[in-house]
């Protein structure tokens, strides 16, 4: 199970692909970015971020992260029952 900490702070507990997308949707809505505008800064394109966002499960690992740091968010693993 991974969290995704939101700028707050809190911690997201995410356990599927489509929880990682809407969770990347509302951070980048919360920092008033269009999806161009985050592949820009994060160095994708836009159709990464569309598919990021939607869930798709084989998005790179790599850019995934680099979109979760331009928006404030780290990506933590626990184990399970932890």
């Amino acid at each position: 199970m991974s969290n995704v900490h939101s700028p707050s702070g809190i911690p997201l507990e995410l356990s599927d692909t489509p929880s990682l997308g809407k969770a990347v949707r509302t951070a980048r809505k919360t920092h008033g970015l269009t999806q161009t505008e985050l592949a820009g800064l994060a160095g994708t394109g836009p159709r990464f971020i569309s598919d990021l966002e939607r869930g798709k499960p084989t998005v790179e690992a790599g850019k995934v992260l680099d979109v979760l740091s331009v928006l404030g968010l780290r990506l933590l693993l626990a184990g399970v029952g932890e």
